[in-house]
This record gives C-alpha cells, sequence and structure tokens, in this order.
C-alpha cells in the first residue's frame, strides 16, 4: 500500500466513524438537516485548521470540488435529487466569474 493509500483508508475509517456520531444524534431526536448543518460547520472549521497548519492557506475551490463531487455522489446514491439552482443562486455565480 502506497502512502496516499493509507490515508485514504484512514479518511474513510474517520468519516464513518462521524457518520455513527451522527446517527446516535438521530436516536436522541435531532432533526437529519441540523445533524448536517453541524457536520458541514464541523468540517469547514476543520478544513480550515488543517489548511493553517499544513500550508498555511487553504484551496477554497479545490475543497468545494471535492465536496460537490462527493455530495453529488452520495445523492445519487441515496436518492437524493440535486434541485436546480435559484435565480439568485445563478445570478450569484455570474457575478463570482465576471
Amino acid at each position: 500500500m502506497t502512502a496516499d493509500s493509507d490515508e485514504a483508508t484512514l479518511a474513510v475509517q474517520v468519516a464513518n466513524q462521524f457518520i455513527n456520531t451522527a446517527n446516535e444524534k438521530l436516536t436522541l431526536g435531532l432533526r437529519p438537516e441540523v445533524v448536517a448543518e453541524g457536520l458541514r460547520n464541523a468540517a469547514a472549521n476543520f478544513t480550515a485548521f488543517a489548511g493553517a497548519h499544513r500550508q498555511g492557506s487553504v484551496d477554497i475551490e479545490g475543497v468545494v470540488r471535492e465536496f460537490r463531487h462527493m455530495l453529488e455522489y452520495y445523492a445519487d446514491l441515496h436518492g437524493a435529487a440535486a434541485r436546480p439552482a435559484t435565480g439568485l443562486e445563478r445570478l450569484i455565480e455570474q457575478v463570482k466569474k465576471e
């Protein structure tokens, strides 16, 4: 095994531990949306910390691209249809590109 594959395996194991914790929160009565928002908040916070710790900056576009890829994969896996962007979201993206 390479170091990259070892890290990928560890990352999946860590993710599964977070999923287990999230499922515990559901059994306590929290709504899935609340748990998901908490996980996103924690992921953003720790991603910023890791970027600052490792290289002093965060490749935000790269992280967003990676997250979107994973989200699309899991949305498809769970049968969740992706909703089209709203007019405001499309306008924001257009302004960012200009």
